[in-house]
């Protein structure tokens, strides 16, 4: 399949370009950690970037046009087409140009303007009228909208400016090999060093090469806002910050399903947890003149892997909770041998990443993307090997919240308060603090008995591979193929409503900013996610559109009383916190290491992250999802587990090597 969209920049340069040096340890060093602080020595150096920047004829971190500079000649310019790709070629006193991709302008006699992604406002200033002064150009370009990667070449200027979207939803590759520099969306040749340009900043090349700050994105913004502290709130200013946000992600939803190009359909990345649950339902419930929503689920071995579970029992839910509304289950299931011919492919698209952690990522987004498979009968969820797998509870303890057990053991006094909760427990709870710890689950007297999940599931997948078999859906024959060119997918919902189990740190609760592990994840998400994402999805001809990270949902939160990233104890919570249905509905005994619930020796904690979004759920009627644990795409797909059998590694010495980069003889 062809790629949605491409741009590629070569400037061959006939002297050194001053700033290079620079330029290239300011992208190395964002890049080793994904952090950018534009203002600070870390990334600019003992003095401010601003100051730096004047000496290469910079003021106030734009190129102020008094320094010394190249001369661009416009009427050097010759644009040609082929294979879909438009190049333009320029010259200057100093350097040869070339420009090219799938959208490239020529914009009569003052510029070129090449874009790479989706644009949503502000191009008719460049489209329709030459701005001859640097600031103005900075200021135009920094208020661009959309998710895009863009070269302009301002011929009043005689400047070239390199520039992503402010939370860098597409990928921009910068590189440099002696006196060559090339900008483009994919790491080609592969045997270059390149780097992700961060959205924090934008590149200028003229006769010198340098870096302009962006002034304060949203996401820069929301990271640093006071908030009220959890034990301060009330009832109704928290159930005024749920309707907020789900307001917010409704607008976000609707918005980018206007852009679709095929209008009989919604496409969702699906896993069946809490955030594609979430998309899907209000595509169901707010998009409006569809005919069905597809829901995209990959396994790279279905018996075991959990997203299949949880993408089962999400579209059980979505059935029952939008009758009129036809969803399409599409099961995509992964051969080994298929993802052993792909993998040297899927390696050199997500490259500058390199580790065996995003290798697994893009493995499993690779063939959700693909968008081939076969679809679900209706008819598979109101089977006896279907309600026999959801009664499973070895089973379902592998897909919902879990005990957190504290490594030391605790004083009466803090178990007590601990336990602060107790009157207000479920009967499952009570049972579980007097049953025993081990338990073993009966398939209601038609099979052997389970006592662990892998064998458990091996024997019921068996059966209900046999029954799906059997309810292939009249529209799937041999294999269904999607035709849509926009998936949602719901990235950006871990970070912004603290997903990971990182985020849950002691006294969470009382924190009034976000937990510094969740601004560092927010803040390098254009490192390592978007970037390398946009790059798979794009190499199978598809959009990604992400509503978690659209304008609407991050200025909501930014305006919200409370910080949406707090992880709830739900042992050790606001009072506030008891009234939601969130907390009312959690099953005690279908949690991992329940067991752990009554001990007098051990601290335990029963951590609710993204709670808004879980009571958002529940409230949309979903009660599946709500009770599902984070689990990155890698585990619940299970494509970290085939990459390490291929390797031959333990799942203990694996666990080690998630951030390790990957040799040329592993792919």
């Amino acid at each position: 399949m062809e790629r949605v969209g491409s741009i590629r920049l070569v400037v061959r340069s006939s002297a050194p370009l001053r700033g290079l040096q620079l330029v290239e340890d300011r992208l190395r060093e964002c890049n080793e950690t994904g952090l950018v602080d534009v203002a600070g020595a870390g990334v600019f150096g003992e003095t401010d970037h601003r100051a730096g920047a004047a000496a290469y004829g910079f003021a106030d971190g734009v190129v102020d046009g008094d320094g010394p500079s190249s001369v661009f000649y416009r009427e050097s310019v010759t644009v040609t087409e082929a294979d879909g790709l438009t190049t333009a070629r320029f010259r200057s006193d100093s350097a040869e140009f070339e420009l090219s991709g799938t959208e490239v302008h020529h914009l009569e006699d003052w510029g070129i303007l090449a874009v790479y992604g989706r644009a949503d406002a502000g191009w008719e200033r460049f489209l329709h009228r030459g701005l001859s002064c640097h600031a103005d150009i900075a200021k135009a370009l920094f208020s661009l909208t959309g998710a895009f990667s863009v070269v302009y070449v301002s011929f009043l200027t005689s400047t070239v400016y390199v520039i992503k979207d402010e939370l860098g939803l597409k990928s921009l590759l910068f590189s440099s090999d002696g006196g060559c520099i090339t900008v483009a969306d994919l790491a080609v040749p592969p045997h270059k060093t390149w780097h992700e340009v961060p959205p924090e900043f934008m590149i200028a090349i003229r006769s010198e090469i340098s870096v302009i700050a962006r002034p304060e994105t949203r996401l820069q913004r929301l990271c640093r806002q006071t908030k009220v502290g959890y034990q301060d709130v009330t009832i109704a200013e928290v159930n005024r910050s749920i309707e907020q946000v789900r307001d917010s992600i409704t607008r976000a939803v609707t918005e980018l399903c206007e852009s679709r190009t095929l209008r009989d359909r919604v496409t969702v990345l699906f896993s069946g947890g809490l955030d594609s649950a979430l998309l899907a339902a209000m595509v169901a419930e707010h998009v409006k003149g569809i005919e069905f929503i597809e829901l995209i689920n990959v396994a790279f071995k279905p018996e075991v892997a959990p997203d299949r579970i949880t993408a089962m029992c999400t579209y059980e839910d979505l059935v029952r909770v939008y009758p009129g509304v036809q969803f399409r289950l599409v099961l995509v299931d992964v051969d080994t041998e298929e993802y052993v011919k792909a993998e040297p492919h899927l390696y050199s698209r997500i490259l500058p990443n390199n580790t065996h952690m995003d290798l697994n990522i893009a493995a499993a987004l690779h063939y959700a993307v693909a968008l081939r498979g076969q679809v679900l009968s209706p008819k598979v969820i109101d089977t006896n090997e279907w309600k026999q797998i959801k009664g499973n509870t070895s089973l379902m303890k592998g897909v919902t919240l879990r005990v957190t057990i504290s490594k030391s053991p605790v004083t009466r006094e803090t178990e007590q308060e601990h336990h602060v909760d107790r009157e207000t427990n479920t009967e499952g709870w009570r049972r579980v603090v007097n049953e025993s710890k081990d338990s073993v689950e009966a398939l209601d007297g038609k099979g052997p008995l389970v006592s662990g999940e892998s064998d458990g599931a091996e024997v019921l997948w068996e059966r209900l591979s046999g029954v799906m078999s059997e309810n292939i859906a009249d529209n799937s024959g041999p294999e269904y193929v999607s035709h849509s060119r926009e998936v949602l997918i719901g990235s950006g919902a871990d970070e912004l409503f603290g997903g990971y189990g990182r985020h849950a740190v002691a006294h969470n609760a009382d924190q009034v900013s976000f937990p510094p592990e969740a601004n560092k994840d927010i803040r390098r998400l254009w490192k390592r996610n978007l970037g390398r994402d946009d790059r798979v999805v794009n190499a199978q001809g598809l959009t990604a559109l992400y509503p978690f990270l659209h304008p609407h949902v991050t200025q909501a939160l930014t305006e919200l009383k409370i910080n949406a990233a707090t992880v709830v104890n739900a042992l050790d919570c606001p009072e506030w916190f008891k009234a939601l249905g969130v907390h009312r509905s959690l099953q005690y005994e279908r949690l991992r290491n329940c067991e752990f619930l009554g001990h007098r020796n051990r601290g335990v904690a029963v951590h609710v992250n993204k709670w808004i979004l879980r009571e958002i759920a529940l409230r949309m009627g979903l009660s599946h999802c709500v009770h599902f644990k984070k689990r990155a795409i890698q585990f619940g797909t299970r494509s970290a587990k085939t990459f390490n059998r291929l390797r031959g590694m333990s799942n203990r010495v694996a666990s080690d090597k998630g951030a390790a980069v990957i040799r040329d003889s592993d792919v």
